[in-house]
């Protein structure tokens, strides 16, 4: 068989094998000032949406996935997408140096990771998006990067890139209740479990992912890893952790059961973020020196495909399909 009916037999099996719920993944490419969105059914890149100048980098979806917003790290403001309209809508300046956001699970406020600047410091900016103002703002420790809710809403976990740390924020008394340090410089991924007890954070230059308990937000292990840490990511189910060695082009696969290293994945072009698809079939990874994101099936922890987008693809987010067709 040719390499060209492999690939189609490939297709063919996915798309028979898949099941009714999919989802529109949007990836931002850096240098190519665009989204590209992969159908995650089919795998197939199905559109691209211009967003302009000023190095569109991170992207997240609203809860209610009709809006996608983007974080431009050059120009330091942030892009809206209308997700039915497939276009960019406006730009909004919030904070200083903007790096990362989330939204809270109500849809009520958006979550800005702030990197100090002349007109800001290092800190989290709570934006009230119907009053379209700064509800409240709390300074963190050096380039919050990466942040994740626990299941209640009421804890918001941020790690800091430089600090090495990872700080929990009370979103009631709008205070930090905890600063776990592990001293990791280029610390960035989070992940919880899905019974929300143990949080994985990426130590970064310690080569290790840490677990937090969070009753105590105190480290219970540290998980040895062959590199330098970037992202970490719970397939759906929880028994897998995926963490990218994006120095080392590897993808690690850990055994949340017994903390063991099950399969290491050569990830070709500088691997940084994942997302899993929404099934939980597949775990899908941006490699931004390969204009690509690959896909690894979770059965086996194989790269079964490579998706190729724009050029130095970077951030991801997946809008529901069921979200789109109820907005119609």
């Amino acid at each position: 068989m040719t390499s060209a009916a492999r690939a189609l037999a490939l297709l063919v099996t996915l798309a028979l094998a898949a099941p009714a719920g999919a989802a529109s993944l949007y990836v931002t490419n850096t240098k190519s000032n665009s989204i590209s969105i992969i159908d995650t059914n089919t795998f197939e890149v199905t559109g691209t949406i211009p967003l302009g100048q000023g190095k569109p980098n991170r992207i997240v979806f609203h809860p209610d996935g009709k809006q996608a917003w983007v974080v431009y790290d050059k120009s330091r403001d942030l892009g809206v997408v209308d997700a039915q309209a497939r276009k960019l809508v406006k730009r909004v300046k919030i904070g200083g140096n903007p790096y990362n956001l989330s939204f809270s699970p109500d849809g009520r406020y958006l979550y800005v990771l702030d990197w100090s600047s002349d007109a800001s410091n290092d800190e989290i900016i709570v934006w009230d998006l119907k009053a379209e103002k700064i509800e409240w703002r709390l300074e963190v420790s050096t380039w919050p990067a990466h942040s994740v809710f626990s299941r209640d809403a009421r804890l918001f976990y941020v790690s800091g890139e430089t600090a090495g740390d990872v700080t929990v924020i009370d979103t009631q008394t709008r205070t930090a209740v905890a600063r776990i340090i592990h001293g990791g410089g280029d610390a960035m991924g989070l992940a919880l479990s899905p019974d929300g007890k143990v949080l994985y954070a990426g130590a970064g230059e310690n080569k290790a992912v840490l677990k937090i308990d969070t009753v105590t937000n105190k480290q219970v292990a540290s998980i040895a890893m062959p590199g330098v840490v970037h992202e970490t990511t719970l397939t759906l189910d929880g028994k897998f952790l995926y963490v990218t060695l994006r120095k080392a082009n590897k993808v690690v696969v850990v055994s949340t059961a017994d903390d063991k290293i099950v399969k290491v994945v050569d990830s070709r072009g500088y691997p940084d973020l994942v997302t899993m698809e929404p099934n939980g079939r597949y775990a899908l990874v941006t490699n931004r020196y390969a204009g690509a994101v690959s896909v690894i099936d979770v059965a086996t922890h194989k790269e079964v495909r490579r998706i190729q987008v724009g050029k130095a693809p970077h951030g991801m987010a997946l809008r529901p399909e069921e979200t789109r067709r109820a907005g119609r």
